[in-house]
């Protein structure tokens, strides 16, 4: 980790030969395989092939089930990717209607996926978080869109004690996870020469953490003059603020609640008065992406920028692994308005999507890191990223 980040060749060619271990593009692989065995498990479970034997809309589906309003939006991402890998469910598109239909014999799934989840976890002991996350999202799928549909907002913002260290493992422990804040930190390190750093949406310290080690390691913890730290959960605020203290207690830092969702200027953060603004896998959430990136450009100083270590969606209308669990989430499959042109599923954007909204704001010389073209050949399941830009 003692490169910084001079080119975007020289980054990605970090990416590919020193980050990217060969666990790490084999974990990658077998998560995709254990997402598909999964919904496979649910659409059996649930009943699909039944209620499928004439074409429904995802609306009328979550209606049957008994499920939440907005459950439909979780139903469509688990129908449109199953229906893009299967023949047993078809999509069906009549006159601006999408519907799915239950077309062939349900693959067998279990014996698979046990084989696929010992294959994780022969990966080493912290990839048993892949796993459990996972597992989670499969298990209480009915749940948590049916009987307790804010349970797992509640988890997600640390409000329900029983299933913090869960949570606190698939954001950090987790290998195919903690590579987000490994980026931010190198990305970084190469693009920023000193100043005050703002980080929206920290929440458990993926980002915070992995950065100040690596400046800590090279001797330039200086190169930060104040580092705010903020999230909408006081609880993760307070535990990662305890965190970063005991170990950097030298280190000017200020901590406060802040909303991605309100212009960051209406928050006691004044316009111009940041060198840097940090998010690890946070700012793809905000309900209007261009606002809260036109936000962010005013909060910068001249000449600042934003660094946004980001799970990206390759095909911008595939659902990723994490979704399982946290399309669960009323605010994960809600926040987010959708856009046909830079957002067409909730949530997560695509690289080009990115480049799209990024100049929507304002901002220029708009990256994304690495050269995902690149690594294709090397690690075709590669989903994270670095966006930058500069004010």
């Amino acid at each position: 980790m003692a490169m910084a980040l001079e080119t975007r060749a020289a980054y990605t060619t970090w990416c590919r030969d020193i980050l990217f271990e060969d666990d790490i593009v084999i974990a990658a692989g077998l998560l995709q395989k254990a997402l598909n065995l999964h919904l496979i498990a649910i659409y059996d479970r649930i009943g699909l092939k039944e209620l499928l034997k004439t074409p429904q809309t995802v609306e009328q589906l979550a209606a049957a089930l008994g499920y939440i309003d907005s459950a439909s939006i979780t139903l469509e991402a688990m129908l449109q990717r199953l229906s893009s890998r299967y023949p047993f469910v078809e999509k069906c598109e009549a006159e601006n209607t999408v519907k799915f239909k239950h077309n062939a014999r349900i693959p067998k799934y279990a014996s698979e996926l046990e084989f696929v989840e010992q294959e994780l976890s022969g990966l080493g002991e912290n990839y048993n978080a892949t796993i459990e996350f996972l597992k989670f999202g499969n298990d209480r799928f009915e749940y948590a869109l049916r009987d307790d549909p804010e349970f797992l907002d509640r988890i997600l913002s640390g409000r329900e004690s029983e299933w913090k260290d869960l949570w606190f493992r698939a954001t950090n422990v987790d290998p195919l996870q903690n590579v987000h804040g490994i980026m931010g930190a190198m990305a970084i390190d190469g693009l920023f020469e000193s100043g005050d750093i703002l980080e929206i949406g920290g929440g458990t310290g993926n980002g915070i953490r992995n950065l100040l080690e690596l400046l800590d390691k090279k001797g330039e913890l200086d190169r930060v003059n104040r580092y705010t730290f903020t999230d909408i959960s006081q609880k993760f605020i307070m535990s990662t603020r305890h965190e970063i203290l005991a170990n950097y207690p030298s280190l000017k830092t200020e901590w406060r609640f802040v909303d991605l969702n309100v212009p960051i200027n209406k928050q006691q953060i004044e316009d111009e008065s940041v060198d840097l603004i940090y998010a690890v896998n946070a700012a793809h959430v905000a309900k209007d992406i261009v606002a809260f990136l036109k936000s962010c450009r005013e909060t910068l100083r001249p000449g600042g920028r934003v660094v946004f270590s980001e799970r990206i969606r390759l095909d911008p209308m595939d659902m990723a692994p994490r979704e399982l669990t946290l399309n669960l989430s009323i605010y994960h499959r809600t926040a987010a308005y959708r856009n046909s042109t830079y957002r067409p599923m909730h949530c997560y954007l695509s690289t080009e999507n990115w480049m799209h909204v990024l100049h929507l704001a304002g901002f220029s010389e708009a990256e994304c890191c690495p050269e995902l073209e690149e690594l294709q050949d090397s690690f075709p399941d590669q989903y994270a990223a670095v966006v930058t830009a500069v004010k």
